[in-house]
């Protein structure tokens, strides 16, 4: 590389629902996940999109002109969040098909930082539906992860490598958009060494590595030959699952609370018989929030295999047009004139009198005035009134979502800045939320219609209550 490109800070989130290994044990009498002792499930307002927009809100955008946006199945990333994040001028691409897309990815970015000298951001988020009834949908968690890569990184880049062979079967989406396939291990342990081979330097042994991680064991299987166990670091996935093309970058972060100045780290991404390589030296420590093992190991709400079906629609139904009041019907032009509200809270601040409104307005309710800015709210406010929606009061847009989740509560939220806006809550039982309590926005699926997803605020108490868990008592 002429110019040397680094990784400036790190991100990633984790929905707070998981489910353990024993849960699968009771329900099928096996659990196929090597390995793992529980993993993450997104909400059933979550989703790649969602959850890629949480882990890349976290990094400073100054300065960026690319987003690479990496997901094995789930819809395209970029466009959504270079709406969210208000970065509608920067370049952006989508890498999709195999695990391997966030290597890929990571390449597009380190060839734009060095030859336009801007800053890139990857971001990578998985949450792939399996079929119930096979192996491999067990080990499928959720996850996101971001990266901010600049001329100034303190994760440098020293050299890249990349092999590729073909295979066919490993794993493939069915005509339902489910994952499916006979496993991954026989063509990586062959690609993998070849292509880590490209970038170690001979003398291998103070190397430390961070690779894609399909169960508890893949790791080591594969890079087995070429390091020793102890170099081996990550395993994220004992406590997160498979998450797809973020596992590897998830592995990276973790990896990076153990090194020290002067460290050289190997990145493994592999799937679909690809696989990328990219050797590190630890010049400075990027910023980077908490180990991911602690976050995953903080208290989580665990849901037993009824609520975990639930949660990913293994149990929902079609439901005839006769079902469908469309209560709650927008159509998509509608949302997509109003979607810069919708997923940045774009409100217009009076010039005459500095009041704000959301939605935005064309004629002040203050003072008359006509000129306005429009300005993204901060996204925190207090409950000002709320109620919860039984069964039977929801127009049918939300039925599946009562159907998983139960009653639902809708608010009033006043903003820091002023306005007030009716919104559904999240993340929270709605009967333990008062007037008063603090909330925060975060952008969660709406309802699907028509054959799109809408997208839009949400809020979610600001400080949660403890978590306790969705079922059975054990």
């Amino acid at each position: 590389m002429s110019v040397m490109v680094g990784i400036e800070a790190l991100s990633y989130y984790f929905p707070r629902y998981s489910i353990k290994a024993e849960e699968y044990q009771e329900a099928w009498g096996y659990f196929a996940g090597r390995g793992i002792r529980e993993k993450t499930v997104a909400a059933y307002d979550e989703d790649e999109v969602t959850m890629a927009c949480q882990a890349a809100s976290n990094l400073a955008w100054d300065g960026v002109g690319y987003i690479a946006a990496a997901t094995v199945a789930g819809p395209r990333l970029s466009s959504p969040l270079v709406s969210a994040l208000g970065e509608d001028c920067v370049r952006k691409a989508d890498f999709t098909g195999s695990t391997n897309a966030s290597g890929e990815a990571l390449l597009s970015c380190l060839d734009y930082v060095e030859t336009r000298g801007e800053k890139a951001v990857l971001v990578a988020a998985d949450c792939p539906m399996g079929v119930p009834s096979e192996p491999m949908e067990h080990p499928l968690g959720a996850a996101a992860a971001a990266m901010l890569f600049s001329v100034e990184g303190g994760l440098e880049i020293s050299q890249t490598g990349s092999h590729t062979q073909e295979e066919m079967g490993e794993r493939y989406l069915d005509d339902r958009g489910r994952l499916r396939g006979r496993g991954v291990r026989d063509a990586a342990t062959d690609v993998v060494p070849q292509a880590a081979r490209q970038v170690l330097p001979k003398d291998p042994s103070h190397v430390w590595a961070a690779c894609s991680e399909f169960d508890g064991r893949f790791a080591r299987s594969v890079l087995g030959a070429l390091l020793r166990p102890a170099q081996i670091g990550g395993n994220v996935v004992e406590l997160s699952g498979d998450t797809g093309c973020s596992s590897p970058l998830l592995a990276l972060m973790e990896l990076l609370h153990s090194r020290k100045r002067g460290d050289e780290i190997l990145l493994v991404t592999y799937g679909g018989g690809s696989c990328v390589a990219a050797l590190f030296r630890l010049r400075s420590r990027p910023k980077v929030a908490a180990a991911p093992r602690t976050v995953l190991a903080s208290p989580r709400v665990h849901v037993d295999y009824i609520h975990y079906a639930q949660m990913r629609r293994f149990l929902s139904r079609d439901r005839p047009p006769s079902e469908l009041s469309m209560g709650a019907y927008l159509s998509i032009p509608s949302y997509l004139d109003t979607i810069q509200e919708r997923y940045r809270l774009l409100a217009s601040r009076c010039t005459e009198c500095n009041h704000f409104h959301f939605p935005p307005r064309y004629v002040c309710l203050q003072c008359g005035g006509q000129t306005f800015h429009r300005e993204p709210l901060a996204g925190k406010g207090e409950v000002y009134a709320r109620t919860v929606i039984s069964r039977g009061s929801a127009p049918t847009e939300f039925r599946e979502q009562q159907d998983v989740a139960g009653d639902y509560g809708v608010c009033i939220v006043q903003f820091e800045e002023g306005p007030r806006v009716i919104t559904q809550l999240t993340d929270c039982d709605p009967t333990d939320v008062e007037i008063g309590t603090r909330v925060e926005c975060v952008l969660r699926r709406i309802y699907r219609q028509e054959g799109v997803t809408r997208y839009g605020y949400k809020f979610r108490p600001s400080k949660p209550k403890s978590p306790t868990s969705r079922g059975r008592r054990k």
